[in-house]
């Protein structure tokens, strides 16, 4: 909380909208209606952009109250139909079971696979994600985790993510940044 409240100015981590575009159209099969839940959306340019694109079914959480408020003031009037909540990722609830059509994930993992239990809070973290998929959705997940570091969080077994592909990305610092894709049996 005290990072946004003391810099409450939108930030990208990572890639921003134009250059994930092409995922996120492969993502939700260019199919404008996809329901689509942004995990740790944070102050981030991307759900505003999506939505102005017409993507208008997302449903963004943090687990920065601070955030949430300030994110869904900024868009309460242009973007009235984006959703903000306050919730943990590694316990979704009340999000129901198989309930969108893409998980987009910048830096969620990122932050989990960082942890001493990474392997537990990751794997907790993936199974909310399978949770809250429906069958055929994607997870769409942007990371500085190259694939020596990320794949194996990925392949778990009770993951699962059918035709799971990786993409490095160039960016502008010596940082690379990677794009993972999967879709849930």
């Amino acid at each position: 909380d005290d990072r946004y409240t003391k810099d409450p100015e939108p930030f990208d981590w990572l890639k921003s909208y134009q250059e994930l575009k092409g995922f996120i159209e492969e993502a939700t099969g260019r199919e404008k209606a996809a329901s689509i839940l942004h995990a740790g959306c944070g102050n981030s340019l991307l759900p505003e952009q999506m939505y102005d694109e017409g993507y208008t079914d997302i449903v963004n959480f943090d687990n920065s109250s601070v955030v949430i408020d300030q994110m869904s003031a900024r868009n309460r009037d242009r973007r009235p139909k984006m959703r903000w909540l306050v919730l943990d990722a590694l316990e979704m609830r009340p999000l129901e079971d198989a309930s969108f059509d893409v998980v987009i994930d910048k830096s969620v993992l990122d932050t989990f696979a960082c942890m001493d239990s990474s392997n537990w809070v990751v794997a907790r973290y993936m199974r909310e994600v399978m949770r809250v998929l429906r069958p055929g959705g994607a997870f769409l997940c942007v990371s500085y985790g190259s694939p020596s570091t990320r794949m194996s969080f990925l392949v778990m077994p009770h993951i699962g993510l059918e035709g799971l592909r990786h993409v490095k990305m160039d960016s502008p610092t010596d940082n690379a940044h990677y794009v993972y894709i999967g879709r849930k049996p």
